[in-house]
């Protein structure tokens, strides 16, 4: 209802200040939100806000991120390489975590953050580093949400500048012009919420990422067959030494008492026969 009561006020304001201009129409609407757009045009003409399709659809958006996998002869040294080959293609060594198992071999995760346009380039480089065991270069295709995206972002900015007008007018009852404000903060809400997705969406489609796997020679297989085992057996070994160290604590604590106990029931047997005897 209060939506109804807005969408009224801002068709009567808005048609009584175009009364004098009868070449341009005045359509009302409501946008992929359900709140009451209010859009004007001249015959044939296209709002000045809304974007067009060609400058839509014209570029792709394009979300690209790729994973390596690669035996190495010493990580320490394929690190600082890699770090070398993101420095020259002005990509950033984001993330790296190093580990070594029992027999000091050592494996390490890298993240690269790289522009877009030297994705592939970068992504070439890398494989420099050693034997790339495994590759895997994945592309998500964001045209079509990104364009959704900048439409009702569009139509939402249109929808509180109509409102923030009706606030500068004031011509309605104090009831209605403080329903047109909590309108407009729910809209700009919203507006800013779009906002702050297409940034995540730029951001997400100028920087590509990379993740690289680095491993000496035996460094992830031979040690992960037995390591479940090993893990396992360790833990039950830890079970039974403390199962054992309680029943010792638990004999510990019962022998005197058990003592004790033993030493009062022959205590009273000898006074009990004795008695029986006079």
């Amino acid at each position: 209802m209060r939506a109804q009561r807005i969408q009224i006020i801002i068709l009567s304001s808005l048609l009584a200040c175009g009364s004098h201009d009868p070449s341009r129409a005045y359509v009302a609407a409501r946008d992929s939100g359900g709140a009451p757009v209010l859009m004007h045009m001249a015959a044939g003409e296209v709002p000045a806000s809304a974007p067009s399709l060609q400058s839509m659809w014209g570029e792709q958006k394009l979300i690209r991120s790729a994973e390596l996998r690669m035996q190495v002869d010493r990580v320490p040294g394929a690190i600082h390489v890699a770090d070398s080959i993101a420095k020259a293609h002005d990509a950033l060594l984001a993330d790296v975590r190093v580990n070594q198992d029992e027999k000091g071999r050592r494996s390490a995760q890298l993240v690269i953050r790289v522009p877009a346009p030297r994705f592939a380039e970068t992504l070439d480089a890398l494989k420099g580093l050693g034997e790339v065991k495994t590759e895997a270069v994945t592309t998500e295709d964001v045209t079509k949400a990104y364009a959704d995206l900048e439409t009702r972002l569009s139509v939402k900015e249109e929808t509180a500048s109509r409102l923030r007008a009706l606030l500068v007018n004031r011509t309605g009852k104090l009831s209605d012009i403080l329903d047109v404000e909590r309108e407009l903060s729910r809209v700009i809400t919203e507006i800013e919420q779009m906002k702050g997705e297409r940034r995540y969406y730029d951001q997400r489609i100028a920087i590509s990422s990379i993740s690289v796997t680095l491993f000496e020679a035996g460094a992830l297989f031979q040690p992960v067959v037995g390591t479940p085992i090993r893990s396992a057996f360790r833990s039950s070994l830890e079970v039974l030494a403390t199962s054992v160290s309680w029943l010792i604590y638990l004999v510990t604590f019962l022998i005197p008492w058990m003592l004790l106990a033993t030493a009062v029931w022959w205590v009273t047997k000898r006074i009990k026969s004795r008695r029986r005897a006079a």
